[in-house]
């Protein structure tokens, strides 16, 4: 069934959730380090549940990928250090732009959620579809979310 799984879809679209996953990865991994340096705490505590979300949203992705044929990684060091390195640019007044990406890094993905749900679509994986629109919603709320502490 893997097999046949891995026939049916293009190959560029895993390689995209790759992509994908690796800004998941990241958001993981700066959402919950925001919320401690953060002196705003109602911004911490919805950076801290973006957090959790994030755990969730990284397995799901995973679980999609897998299913569609791919080895997803668990982690990224790399995206892990970047993180960290973001969000020490809060402490020196980089606040709004690193409000500023997270936030462009939410619509984006979101896009690309839709994006491989119109795809799945076309070939007819239907549930799978559905899966990436439940993924892009998440992605959405964090933007809107985000959006109230972001200058335009």
């Amino acid at each position: 069934m893997r097999e046949e799984a891995r026939l049916e879809v293009d190959r560029a679209l895993l390689d995209d959730m790759r992509v994908a996953l690796l800004a998941e990865l990241g958001a993981r991994a700066i959402y919950p380090l925001l919320a401690r340096a953060l002196r705003d705490r109602e911004l911490a505590v919805l950076l801290a549940e973006y957090g959790r979300e994030e755990v969730e949203q990284v397995e799901r992705l995973r679980a999609l990928m897998a299913a569609l044929g791919a080895a997803p990684p668990a982690r990224s060091r790399r995206r892990e250090v970047l993180a960290w390195l973001l969000a020490q640019t809060t402490r020196c007044g980089g606040r709004a732009l690193t409000l500023r990406l997270c936030s462009e890094s939410e619509r984006q993905l979101a896009r690309w959620y839709r994006g491989h749900a119109a795809y799945l679509v076309r070939v007819g994986h239907l549930a799978r579809a559905r899966e990436c629109e439940e993924l892009a919603l998440l992605k959405q709320r964090h933007a809107q979310g985000l959006a109230a502490w972001v200058r335009e």
